[in-house]
């Protein structure tokens, strides 16, 4: 086979099979798939486990606010004339040992506030929890993807590495014969440096991303992942509309910040009943030893006259709360609706690029590269025009993959407002 058939060949050969989902020889075998790794996360992750217990703290707090205030015992001693305790019991009229109890009893309404209050602090804690599950699953899945795009290209690298090695052979092997340039050597071992350079940054990237996956995994012992499965673009069936429509009804930010902002409601409500008077109710029995004993009942009734500075200005602090909520949510709901509408643009955006790839550019730059290689061949197009014809190619499947990982994150970050989590069902 003489030089230019040996060229075309390894063209072929060796390029088109590169374009998309190459392996490299020394990347991982094992795949990794999105949903074992979210699981993972959701059963070994720090803050999600700490938002869980939370959930559980709040949830205990709710009996606590509406039962009764512990009752108070007492007991003693009363003597008649002499300080010595039991020196005239039984003699004395008013002389006696005495044993009895108090209980706090909150004016009606009171406790059945205190528990509404508790119970919508626990509710909002386990919406603050569904939007931390939902929030590590999109991180989980964004790195995924970028993992997934970095082993892709540098699977095309390393392909593109022994392309252009045995290109820069062939150039070397026609200039010795006088039918190629020392330029067209020196191109060659420029883009292979180049892509030397390219795999040393992509490299340093898988293990960023890596490190990023044991973070949120909680993986202590280092340890290569695999190679993530290959990755389907998923379509993005709901416009814009429907989107921000679910997110303000399914979001558990939106849903975190409405059940504060109605406990806020309900602890207004507390501090105006807090104004009302509170009772004790106390019994006591006085033994008197020979005598007859005695029998007390009694009761008490707080007096608010420092409502002024106490009650009054609670019932200011809860507003104050409420209008804070309020404003809260208003600020979340924009928050949301920003993010649901960046992330629906880029997906959009991703979408419609991986459609010029698939259709119009990687077909052109295929053609356009065919196209070198022939005129080439008869001597019409120099070895750099060549060479550039090669690059585009290459960077075009490089951002194929990149696109594709793009679409797929923007669909992550939506599924924390509107979807279910990354990796577990459309």
């Amino acid at each position: 086979m003489n030089d230019r058939a040996l060229f075309f060949s390894i063209i072929f050969l060796a390029l088109f099979p590169a374009t998309r989902g190459a392996v490299a020889a020394d990347l991982p075998t094992a795949e990794i798939r999105l949903p074992d790794l979210v699981r993972e996360a959701l059963e070994r992750n720090p803050e999600v486990q700490m938002a869980a217990r939370m959930v559980e703290a709040k949830h205990a707090h709710v009996p606590q606010a509406g039962a009764l205030p512990d009752p108070v015992l007492m007991y003693g001693v009363e003597n008649e004339g002499r300080p010595v305790p039991f020196e005239t019991l039984g003699t004395g009229g008013f002389s006696d040992v005495y044993v009895g109890f108090t209980q706090e009893i909150p004016f009606h309404g009171k406790r059945a506030l205190r528990e509404k209050v508790a119970g919508e602090e626990a509710s909002a804690e386990e919406w603050r929890y569904e939007g931390t599950r939902r929030r590590v699953a999109a991180q989980v899945a964004e790195a995924y993807y970028d993992l997934y795009a970095t082993h892709a290209a540098l699977g095309i690298v390393d392909e593109s590495l022994k392309l252009l090695d045995q290109l820069t052979r062939v150039a070397r092997a026609r200039l010795a014969v006088g039918q190629a340039s020392q330029q067209d050597v020196l191109d060659a071992e420029v883009e292979l440096s180049r892509l030397q350079e390219r795999k040393s940054t992509l490299e340093r990237r898988r293990a960023t991303i890596e490190a990023a996956l044991q973070r949120l995994l909680l993986r202590t012992a280092p340890a290569s992942f695999g190679r993530p499965a290959p990755v389907l673009e998923t379509p993005l069936v709901a416009n814009l509309d429907e989107l921000l429509a679910r997110a303000e009804e399914e979001s558990p930010v939106v849903r975190e910040a409405e059940t504060r902002t109605s406990k806020a409601e309900r602890t207004v409500d507390l501090a105006r009943r807090e104004r009302l008077p509170d009772f004790a109710v106390n019994v006591v029995y006085h033994n008197r030893a020979s005598l007859d004993p005695w029998y007390t009942f009694g009761g008490t009734l707080t007096l608010p006259i420092y409502a002024g500075r106490k009650q009054k200005q609670a019932i200011l602090e809860a507003s104050a709360d409420l209008g804070a909520a309020r404003s809260t949510r208003e600020a979340l709901v924009s928050g949301v609706r920003f993010e649901v509408t960046e992330s629906y643009f880029m997906a959009s955006t991703a979408d419609h690029l991986l459609r010029l790839y698939d259709e119009g550019i990687l077909k052109q730059a295929r053609l356009s590269l065919d196209s070198a290689i022939a005129q080439y061949e008869v001597g019409k197009v120099d070895f750099l025009t060549l060479i550039s014809s090669w690059r585009r190619l290459l960077d075009y499947n490089l951002a194929y993959h990149e696109q594709l990982a793009e679409h797929e994150k923007a669909l992550a970050r939506l599924a924390v407002h509107v979807s279910p989590l990354p990796g577990q069902g459309t």
